[in-house]
């Protein structure tokens, strides 16, 4: 759960700032018409996130966890968005369903 919502914090971020691609027009505009709720809740999610990957793993264990998922979280939508739609969704659909995969077993 805490690294789906490093992935949600991470893209609400992302939608906030200029580099939005055009597919994701909608979302990049509900986002940057109230950009300081958008911001804060981001900022919540890794929170959130951080509380349930300590709880669960230890306090260091998870917070290198995070660190890990925010780095992979941010490479995945630097990457991955601004390509074309459908190859984004799929690559980013498979990536969360291999981190998934990994947390579950």
């Amino acid at each position: 759960m805490g690294i789906l919502l490093v992935l949600l914090g991470s893209f609400l971020l992302y939608v906030k700032s200029k580099h939005v691609p055009v597919f994701l027009g909608w979302i990049g505009e509900i986002a940057k018409a109230k950009p300081a709720i958008t911001r804060w809740g981001g900022y919540l999610f890794f929170f959130v996130a951080i509380i349930l990957l300590t709880k669960s793993y230890g306090f260091w264990t998870g917070l290198v966890i995070f660190m890990i998922t925010l780095m992979f979280a941010l490479t995945l939508i630097i990457i991955l968005l601004p390509l074309n739609k459908k190859y984004a969704y799929l690559l980013f659909g498979m990536s969360v369903a291999a981190l998934l995969t990994e947390y579950f077993i």
